[in-house]
């Protein structure tokens, strides 16, 4: 389930991988490449729903 923090919804790795119908492996390669960007909140690394709505409206074109 994706967390709202201070308004933003953000995106576990596990739940983007989900979102984008790729692997964590795969999705972590895209940050590796700096293809999406993640944020890290505590201990958690998390993405930003604009980002991966972002990256899927790219990729559909």
């Amino acid at each position: 389930m994706p967390k709202v923090v201070e308004g933003t919804l953000f995106y576990t790795i596990p739940e983007a991988a989900l979102e984008l119908h790729i692997t964590v492996g795969k999705l972590k390669g895209y940050l590796d490449q700096s293809r999406l960007v993640s944020e890290r909140i505590g201990r958690s690394e998390l993405i930003r729903e604009q980002i991966l709505r972002a990256y899927l409206a790219k990729r559909e074109q």
